[in-house]
C-alpha cells in the first residue's frame, strides 16, 4: 500500500503531496491529513476523497471519520503506552502508528484490536518523532499547522558553560531502518519520493521504495 499527502493538509512541504484530484485519479492509496485543522473541515475533505485509507492527527475527527473510512491515528498525536492504544480504539482508528524511539517496546504492548503501525524506516529527531516545536517557536512556522519544517535541528548550535564557548552540536534527523514487527510496517521515505510505504504483517518481503 502506497500513502500520499494532500496539499494543504499533510506534514511536510507541498512540494511533495498532491491535489484531491491528482489523489482521486491514484489506484488504492492511503491519503495523509496530518495537519491540524478544524474537525469540520478535514471531515469535509475526508467525504471528497474516494479512498477508504486516511491518516488523521485531530482527536475529533478521528471520532467522526472512522464511522465511514478507516483511520489511522497519526504518530503526531504521539501515542506511548496501552492506555493510548485503547483510547484511540474507543474512538474507532484502524490502526495507531507509534513513535520509533517505541520500537524496542513494542512486544510489550498488550494485543488491542486496533492495529499497530510501527516504523521500519524512519527519520529519526531529537525529540519523540512528531513532537518537535522548534520550527514553530524560532522561525514561526510549524509542521503541524503550515506543513512546514525549517529544520532548525539541522542547524549548528553553540554550548557553552560558564559562559565560555565550548563546542558546537548539530541535532539533524538521521533515517534509520529497524528490525521490527508490527500490524502494519511503515517506510517513511515521503519527504523525498512524495510517497511512501506501508506493508500488512511482518512476513511480508520488505519492499525497496
Amino acid at each position: 500500500m502506497r500513502f500520499v499527502g494532500l496539499k494543504g493538509y499533510s506534514r511536510y512541504s507541498d512540494k511533495k503531496a498532491y491535489t484531491l484530484d491528482e489523489i482521486n485519479r491514484m489506484e488504492e492509496v492511503t491519503v495523509v491529513l496530518n495537519r491540524v485543522r478544524e474537525s469540520e473541515d478535514l471531515e469535509r475533505m475526508c467525504k471528497a476523497l474516494k479512498h477508504e485509507h486516511v491518516v488523521l492527527n485531530e482527536i475529533a475527527s478521528i471520532a467522526r471519520i472512522s464511522r465511514e473510512k478507516k483511520v489511522t491515528a497519526s504518530v503526531g498525536l504521539n501515542p506511548l503506552n496501552n492506555h493510548d492504544l485503547e483510547f484511540y480504539e474507543e474512538l474507532g482508528a484502524y490502526a495507531v502508528v507509534l513513535p520509533p524511539e517505541l520500537n524496542e517496546e513494542v512486544e510489550s504492548f498488550e494485543k488491542k484490536d486496533v492495529k499497530i503501525e510501527v516504523f521500519r524506516k524512519a527519520f529519526v529527531e531529537m525529540f519523540y518523532k512528531g513532537k518537535c516545536f522548534l520550527s514553530s517557536y524560532l522561525s514561526g512556522k510549524s509542521v503541524k499547522r503550515d506543513g512546514e519544517c525549517r529544520m532548525e535541528c539541522g542547524k549548528k548550535w553553540e554550548v557553552f558553560y560558564n559562559q565560555k564557548r565550548v563546542g558546537s552540536v548539530t541535532f539533524k534527523p538521521k533515517l534509520i531502518e529497524y528490525d521490527v514487527g508490527g500490524d502494519l510496517l511503515k517506510y517513511e521515505i515521503r519527504q523525498i519520493k512524495g510517497m511512501g510505504v506501508i506493508e500488512h504483517g511482518t512476513d511480508n518481503k520488505h519492499p525497496k521504495p
